[in-house]
């Protein structure tokens, strides 16, 4: 996001979104995409789920360094074996917080390739200065997800009142080194010792509350670190031969 912007039927009547033929050139620079707890399930197929920095806050894993998504093409198209994050499907829209006693308030990135602000094929209001349906759907789908981000931190809070969480690395043999392999990612993660030795009720808890099926999707996930070495890998290769 890098013009962001209150949505306003005054300032934006004129504007709207194109179709682009690379709709997921934005997303080239993202290796890592913030998640929500309610997406653990689809995501864990495709991206290990981590937890970073002082809040613990998930992301999916889509690269391992900065500037470099393995899933999205020099052309700017999106690997669509592979499930498409929330965060992204909500883009260019963004919720922006306002007093405790106010609702959010709808914004959108107008720098956004796919914006423009003359004749659009899906305009966000109508002749009558009305929100069309495309923004409807958009606003509904914005306060979906910030719902949902509100659940996922509260779902971190439990995790860490539990004390789940441990920090863990990603090593890679060192042809130089053999005997010291070297890390290339450090991440929170659930501990699997501490997770076996919950009690009864504190698993039932968990399942009864959601949270058991989003720690069992971060733990399938983190095998999936194998494909963005793989990936990673891959994606170097190539760019050595071009250049």
């Amino acid at each position: 996001y890098k013009n962001v912007e209150p949505l306003n039927r005054q300032t934006h009547k004129t504007y709207g979104v194109n179709t682009v033929s690379q709709p997921f050139n934005f997303l080239k620079d993202w290796h890592f995409v913030p998640a929500i707890a309610a997406e653990f399930a689809y995501a864990c197929g495709s991206y290990p789920i981590i937890f970073l920095g002082d809040k613990k806050m998930p992301v999916l894993v889509m690269g391992l360094r900065e500037g470099s998504n393995v899933f999205v093409t020099d052309e700017g198209t999106f690997d669509d074996d592979h499930y498409i994050p929330a965060y992204v499907r909500r883009y260019p829209f963004v919720s922006a917080s306002n007093a405790d006693d106010q609702p959010s308030t709808v914004c959108v990135d107008t720098s956004a390739e796919f914006v423009v602000s003359e004749n659009p094929e899906r305009p966000f209001f109508d002749e009558n200065g009305e929100p069309t349906d495309y923004t409807k759907q958009a606003v509904d789908f914005v306060s979906a997800f910030e719902n949902d981000a509100k659940a996922t931190e509260a779902f971190i809070e439990r995790l860490i009142a539990l004390d789940l969480l441990e920090t863990k690395t990603v090593k890679v043999s060192n042809p130089q080194d053999p005997e010291n392999p070297v890390t290339v990612a450090e991440y929170w993660g659930v501990a699997d010792k501490k997770f076996a030795e919950l009690s009864g009720d504190q698993l039932k808890q968990l399942a009864q509350n959601g949270d058991l099926g989003a720690i069992m999707a971060h733990m399938i996930s983190l095998q999936r670190w194998e494909r963005i070495l793989r990936r990673t890998s891959a994606k170097a290769a190539g760019d050595a031969a071009k250049s």
